[in-house]
């Protein structure tokens, strides 16, 4: 569900960018969804969460989007720069690569960064203000567009199924400490990788992880 709604928003977005002077109706972007979904949608799918079933979600992705464009049409209030873009990091060397959402600009010259979550949870507000993603997208997308090297940057992570955006802006030196951060995070990978220490972090995700297999703790039945 949530990568429909994401390909759902970029179908829209991507249409006022080809058809600025067009309006976009919310039956549009509803039948796309409903395309993308079909044509995804594969019996191998697993619904893991108890009392919920494809028809629950293929409805609630419905509602997401339906609320979505009630709130913004007629989407007007900012100019869309890109969508899904790839952005590249480079913090001493190091390089690092992510996909921006969408990236707006603001009728008051503020650059919006969007990310779109469809999780059925709000997150606490501190821990996300602490999220390194984002972040880093303000590095790359700094490099990536000098014409607005002084405009102002606001980071905004976009909960769907609440409606609710957690904004925030992140001065050079929460920048600085965020590059730092992402070093020395680097940097204790690759000691591990030269020690070969891995230790595993046992946690409810154990049973759908991939290198299951490799895993002393999950052959061990420490994990059940």
């Amino acid at each position: 569900m949530g990568s429909t709604v994401h390909e759902s928003l970029e179908y829209l977005y991507r249409f006022l960018k080809k058809y600025p002077d067009q309006r976009i109706l919310l039956i549009q972007i509803l039948e796309k969804y409903e395309n993308i979904w079909n044509e995804n949608w594969s019996n191998d799918v697993k619904i893991v969460k108890e009392g919920m079933k494809k028809e629950d979600y293929f409805l609630q992705g419905k509602k997401i989007l339906s609320e979505y464009y009630q709130e913004h049409q007629p989407f007007s209030h900012e100019e869309t720069l890109s969508i899904e873009e790839r952005i590249d990091i480079n913090i001493e060397g190091f390089r690092l690569m992510g996909f921006v959402d969408r990236l707006a600009l603001s009728q008051n010259g503020v650059l919006k960064i969007y990310d779109y979550k469809t999780s059925g949870k709000l997150p606490d507000p501190e821990n996300l203000k602490n999220d390194r993603q984002l972040s880093l997208y303000q590095i790359g997308i700094r490099k990536k567009y000098p014409q607005y090297a002084e405009n102002e940057i606001e980071i905004v992570y976009h909960y769907l199924a609440f409606n609710k955006e957690f904004k925030f802006q992140k001065n050079n030196e929460e920048i600085e400490a965020v590059k730092k951060n992402v070093i020395d995070l680097i940097q204790t990978i690759e000691f591990s990788s030269w020690t070969n220490d891995f230790p595993a972090r046992v946690g409810t995700l154990c049973r759908w992880c991939e290198f299951s297999s490799l895993c002393p703790y999950f052959k061990s039945n420490v994990v059940e």
